[in-house]
Formats: C-alpha cells, structure tokens, sequence
C-alpha cells in the first residue's frame, strides 16, 4: 500500500526531526496549511510540494511518492548532454530528435541490440 502525499509529509518532516510548526515556516506556509495538507484535507500547488520538499531536503519525486526507474537513470555524461539538449528544443525539434532516434536505431551499423 503506498503512502498519501500528507502521510509522506508527515513521514520526511518526523525523519528529518521537524515538527508541524517548524516545518510549515521552513516551506514558507502556515502551520494550518501544512496540517491541512498532512490530513489530506487540502493539496498543496507544486510551488508549495517545491518548498516543503526543499525544506525537507529530498526530491519532489520522492515527496510525491515517484519511484525512479533504474533504466531512465542518466548513466554517463555523455546521456546527460542529450538529454539536455533535448529538453532545450521546443515541441516540433523534440518530434524531430525522436524520430532521428527512431530511424538510427533501425540501422544495425548503429543499433545496441543488447540494450532496450
């Protein structure tokens, strides 16, 4: 069963040695918010889930319960470049770096047979 995002709230601020109060003015909320969020009552906009988790000093993927997959973690530099260059293209030059992927990975000269 996993966790609710205010039951992983209550678990990283206890783990990190918080209480309701320090918390909530570490992230920048009231104490009311972040029991509200704690008890589910309310959800928390992704510039205050920023705060809490930086506050708590983990990811926002892990506040929110993001497990990472081992095969999408960036291996080498050279992964990281790409992806970063990546991300820099709008929607129409993605479309395009994908569909190059695609095409160079048909083609045995390059294609990694071993690696999915």
């Amino acid at each position: 069963m996993s966790l609710s995002l205010g039951q992983r709230i209550v678990k990283y601020r206890k783990k990190a040695g918080f209480s309701q109060k320090g918390l909530a003015e570490a992230a920048g909320v009231t104490p009311t918010a972040l029991n509200y969020y704690e008890k589910g009552k309310r959800e928390p906009n992704i510039s205050i889930i920023k705060n809490i988790a930086k506050a708590l000093d983990i990811t926002g993927d892990a506040l929110l319960g993001i497990e990472p997959q081992p095969d999408l973690i960036i291996q080498n530099r050279d992964e990281y470049t790409f992806l970063h260059t990546f991300r820099t293209l709008n929607d129409l030059g993605q479309k395009r770096a994908l569909e190059n992927v695609a095409d160079l990975s048909e083609v045995p000269k390059y294609a990694n047979r071993g690696v999915v």
